[in-house]
């Protein structure tokens, strides 16, 4: 089978059924004599920031010296950010071949079940690559929630970690923090260890807690007392944490956090018999390099891209803004997905900015243009309608002023677009 064969099969599976159960994972995992069950694992749920987390898990481990899986949802340019090992995408040929090698079990589920959904496919090729090729540990990020999240299909882990809480898909996950964080909380199983974001809102932590007492765990928990922030620049933050110093090269202080979230994990598996060395901790952080949050893809003018697309997302961006773009004239390119909570993302992004140049994205669910520039307009006083991002992201860079910073921003297939356009542009 060709790569290319490979992505069109997952990319024409079924988006319908996600929300019954486990039964089509569970079997497909069963036909392949449970690939998961070799496997040892760091779970991670949240609302924002797992992603970061998990990369910058994944890289110390990796740094510690163990063969180490990710898995993240979703990606931004290439199918394949979405199965690593050791900071390198599954190679094309052997995704090929490992979706060749598991058709007929999809098939047979089908017929059994019913046909697997795009994201259960997702699992089990990773689950199934992981364990053919050796994984010590494998990072493992949640898609949507956490009890009924595919990846939940994993006995205990050796972590579990839960990163901040705030309101997004509440079509899934109920429309109240409390319902939200029961959702994420659905991965703290006995026997794991588990730790919990910090700054969690109230009505999210007394839930996580609940569902530590529950599992008979006691979760590990940053403590901010015994954290120094120093400067925070466009290249990350120097932080000192029980005092011990760290750079994180993700822009913003709310990556501090998460690396604060990091370092607890690394405390908890080391209590679990790996050896994760301070040094490790400390270089895996500093080496990490994250898609499509706060990245910089060019500096002159200064273009930088974040998939901030809920409000909790948006805040953490506009704080960016606050911290290392003071004083800076700043054009936003935004485009949005219609079954997001668009309304409140855009107009906290357009009162950060001084252009707004609304977008459509590149998916069957996005918000036409018109529509996002018309959200933006009372909250900007300079909005236009470029809809292709293409040509928004060109004309934002030609008619920069000096100094000027333009920031890519909204939904993750936006991003991806506009990396690979403006990447594309410089290396000409």
């Amino acid at each position: 089978m060709k790569y290319e064969d490979a992505l069109s099969y997952i990319h024409n599976a079924t988006r319908q059924g996600g929300h019954q159960g486990f039964g089509r994972v569970r079997r497909a995992l069963e036909l392949l004599g449970e690939p998961q069950k070799k496997l040892r694992f760091v779970h991670v749920a949240g609302t924002n920031g797992k992603g970061s987390t998990c990369t910058m898990t994944a890289r110390v481990l990796q740094q510690a010296g163990y063969r180490t899986g990710l898995f993240i949802s979703p990606y931004v340019i290439d199918f394949r950010e979405r199965i690593q090992l050791n900071g390198e995408m599954i190679p094309r040929q052997e995704l090929a071949d490992a979706v060749e090698a598991l058709i007929p079990v999809f098939d047979r589920v089908k017929r059994e079940i019913s046909e697997c959904t795009e994201f259960e496919l997702d699992v089990v090729l990773a689950l199934y690559w992981f364990a053919k090729v050796g994984c010590d540990i494998v990072v493992l990020e949640c898609g949507i929630g956490g009890r009924e999240d595919k990846t939940n299909i994993i006995d205990p882990p050796e972590v579990a970690a839960v990163c901040t809480i705030a309101f997004d898909h509440m079509g899934s996950l109920g429309n109240t923090l409390a319902s939200i964080a029961g959702h994420k909380g659905g991965i703290i199983k006995p026997g794991s260890s588990v730790v919990l974001y910090w700054d969690q809102p109230e009505e999210a932590r007394a839930v996580l807690l609940d569902c530590c007492e529950k599992a008979g765990v006691t979760p590990n928990i940053p403590d901010p007392a015994l954290l120094t922030v120093g400067e925070t620049t466009i290249e990350g933050t120097d932080f000192t944490y029980k005092g011990r110093p760290y750079h994180v090269p993700l822009v913003g202080r709310h990556q501090v956090n998460n690396a604060m979230t990091v370092i607890a994990i690394c405390e908890e598996l080391s209590k679990r018999g790996f050896c994760v060395p301070y040094e490790a901790v400390r270089d895996g952080m500093n080496l990490t390099r994250f898609v499509g949050r706060c990245e910089v893809l060019r500096h002159d003018p200064l273009c930088i891209i974040d998939g901030a697309h809920n409000p909790d997302g948006a805040a953490s961006l506009c704080r960016v803004i606050d911290e290392v773009l003071t004083g800076r004239r700043i054009t936003a390119v935004m485009g949005m997905l219609e079954d997001k909570d668009y309304p409140d993302v855009i107009a906290m992004v357009a009162r950060k900015v001084s252009r707004f140049i609304a977008v459509t994205p590149d998916s069957y669910r996005s918000l036409d243009a018109e529509k996002a520039a018309a959200v933006a307009a009372p909250h900007c006083a300079d909005v236009t309608v470029i809809a292709d991002p293409t040509d928004a992201i060109r004309h934002a860079i030609d008619t920069a002023a000096p100094d000027e910073v333009i920031i890519a921003c909204g939904s993750l297939y936006l991003i991806g677009q506009i990396k690979e356009t403006v990447l594309g542009d410089t290396k000409r």
